[in-house]
């Protein structure tokens, strides 16, 4: 199965499982929501919304889809094939982080047409989706249900909803709580998701692509791994 075939494959199952469905009804949500707000309150949001796509929903989806693989056999079957695990979950994280895209592009010209920026749009779905997807696989290759995926993920799930409290609630917030959410693995897709409606820093960008890339590569090797070869010993 070459690269093209396996994307392709991977995006039919999202869909048969009702993933990209889910995504296309919170995104009318997340627009009604922003159209019921004011202005100032509407704009105030759209980072986080769109932060929250390859964030969350990346996780909670690559997890969700990695226990529905392992109950009906597609790892035993990726396992029997000359198709590397790494190739599955590029293709895992690909399809998710497209979806984070168009879904926060969608909300985004519903709120406020065409006056906001794509590029930092489709770096947040990168630098968030990347990592998250990675932990919520992980998680997900350790606690094998999707039952028990949701429960046991909650610690990780708050682990990556730092950067939303400290950008909420800042100024409130003690400065070592600011320190640590800079150090979280989605803080830099919230940077970009900001920059696509405010200016922000370069310097800020940079840091926060090379904490995604850092988060990234560090739980493919430390973590991921060791999952997938524990589930290929089961």
């Amino acid at each position: 199965m070459n690269s093209r075939s396996l994307v392709a494959n991977d995006f039919r199952l999202l869909w048969r499982h009702g993933f990209a469905i889910a995504y296309i009804v919170v995104a009318a949500l997340y627009a009604a929501v922003l159209s019921a707000l004011p202005r100032a309150w509407a704009d105030a949001a759209l980072p986080v919304l769109a932060w929250s796509d390859p964030a969350f929903f990346c996780f909670f989806f690559a997890g969700a889809s990695v226990c529905l693989d392992l109950s009906q056999g597609t790892f035993r079957a990726l396992f029997a094939s000359p198709l590397r695990p790494a190739a599955y979950m590029v293709a895992k994280a690909l399809n998710l982080g497209l979806l984070s895209f168009v879904m926060a592009a969608a909300v985004s010209a519903s709120s406020r047409g065409s006056d906001f920026r794509l590029w930092p749009l489709a770096a947040a779905a990168i630098a968030g989706g990347a990592p998250a997807a990675v932990l919520g696989a992980v998680a997900a290759l350790r606690l094998r249900s999707v039952n028990r995926f949701m429960i046991g993920s909650v610690p990780l799930f708050l682990l990556l909803a730092l950067p939303a409290a400290e950008y909420a609630a800042g100024p409130y917030l003690p400065a070592w709580f600011s320190a640590l959410a800079r150090l979280t693995p989605a803080d830099g897709s919230l940077r970009f998701a900001r920059a696509a409606y405010s200016a922000v820093p370069w310097t800020d960008l940079a840091a926060g692509a090379a904490s995604a890339v850092a988060w990234t590569a560090g739980a493919s090797a430390l973590a991921l791994g060791p999952a997938v070869r524990a589930a290929r010993g089961d």
